[in-house]
């Protein structure tokens, strides 16, 4: 049975849209040498026979893709690098459901940064890869969202920049400013986990097309014996 997917947008800083499409194009590549091996050619056969190595091969590429053995779609190599973001903050796990309140706030979460990512990549994620994104953000996240809103009742005239001061930046902020960037500090969105899982995911996929590349020695002529 066909996993659903979710559509997504990972907005993310400049340069990275280039950085996904060349390491998406090398596995492509690598693709097709895989495609070249002996047990995937269908001339000289019957229908039938092409017919049965096409779906072994189209089944094939479905599990190197599924066990991140091959991340050659944009969306192949966001999953794997947002599932190893999730593994790294230990939230591959079942989480509580996620209620209405966080799906109708969309991607602008209290505390959550607009400043910084002018490039957009559109994604569709699995459902449970979604789904698990969403849910692990707002349950760590919800107590720091309901503190920054206390926040904005409390100074309703003071208005945080969009995007997070530099470290250096932190120790000369006034007070209500200063409690409000330790507040955003702890909220996690998901478009941090989306930014986060394509670098890793980008990293991915770099280290498969090398790991797999041809070795340069061997086309080598090893000259007489």
């Amino acid at each position: 049975m066909a996993q659903g997917t979710t559509a997504a947008t990972a907005w993310v800083v400049a340069g990275t849209r280039d950085r996904v499409t060349d390491a998406v194009e090398m596995e492509k590549r690598r693709r097709i040498i895989l495609s070249a091996e002996d047990r995937w050619q269908t001339r000289g056969l019957s229908r039938e026979g092409a017919a049965a190595v096409r779906d072994r091969w189209r089944r094939e590429i479905h599990r190197l893709r599924g066990e991140a053995q091959l991340l050659d779609t944009i969306d192949t190599l966001a999953a794997c690098g947002i599932g190893q973001e999730l593994g790294e903050r230990g939230w591959s796990k079942d989480w509580p459901a996620v209620p209405s309140e966080a799906r109708a706030l969309g991607g602008r979460w209290p505390g959550s940064r607009t400043g910084g990512y002018p490039e957009s990549i559109p994604l569709r994620l699995p459902s449970d890869l979604a789904e698990r994104v969403l849910a692990a953000c707002w349950h760590t996240s919800v107590e720091s969202i309901r503190k920054i809103r206390k926040w904005r009742d409390t100074y309703p005239d003071v208005v945080p920049v969009a995007a997070a001061p530099a470290a250096a930046e932190l120790a000369g902020l006034p007070d209500p400013l200063a409690e409000y960037e330790r507040l955003a500090a702890q909220v996690t969105t998901v478009g941090v986990v989306y930014r986060a899982g394509i670098t890793r995911g980008i990293k991915a996929a770099e280290a498969l097309a090398a790991a797999h590349a041809p070795d340069a020695d061997s086309d080598e002529d090893p000259g007489p014996s």
